[in-house]
């Protein structure tokens, strides 16, 4: 298994991870899959250096997908740029889970948020995936609060 950052090649292959994670009920064509891909690369390309995906291969199929969007906070007088990262969309296809894949892909997306300087990494998780979490290190904050849409 490598664990490496995502090139535009592996397009195709985060679309499918997508889509997959997304669980949908329905099935997707062809054209919608096709169109969805254009417009993941797109996002991705207009994200620049705010965004760090990383992949999971074996044997050249990507099986696992993680990203890092990062962000600046409002500056304080002391920390001119107070970037935050938050790791979203944290996927490994059901035949290659509890084999360290999903563990793999967090530390590789910690490690380049600390090779950047990002002082705060966030995660909204499921009870599932909570336990990968923590023993990365993150742990629950008591006073973050979210307000679902209404």
């Amino acid at each position: 298994m490598i664990v490496r950052s995502a090139q535009p090649e592996d397009i195709a292959g985060l679309a499918a991870l997508k889509e997959a994670w997304a669980q949908l009920s329905r099935p997707v064509s062809e054209s919608e899959r096709r169109e969805f891909a254009e417009d993941l690369s797109a996002w991705m390309r207009s994200q620049g250096q705010a965004l760090i995906c990383h992949v999971a291969e074996i044997d050249g199929e990507l099986v696992g997908m993680a990203w890092l969007v990062l962000f600046e906070r409002v500056p304080d007088i002391d920390d001119r740029t107070r970037l935050t990262g938050d790791i979203q969309s944290v996927y490994v296809l059901p035949q290659h889970r509890w084999r360290g894949i999903g563990s793999a892909l967090v530390r590789s997306l910690l490690h380049e948020s600390d090779e950047r300087g990002v002082p705060r990494v966030t995660v909204s998780a499921n009870a599932a995936a909570a336990a990968l979490y923590s023993a990365e290190g993150f742990m629950t904050a008591p006073f973050l609060l979210e307000r679902p849409h209404r």
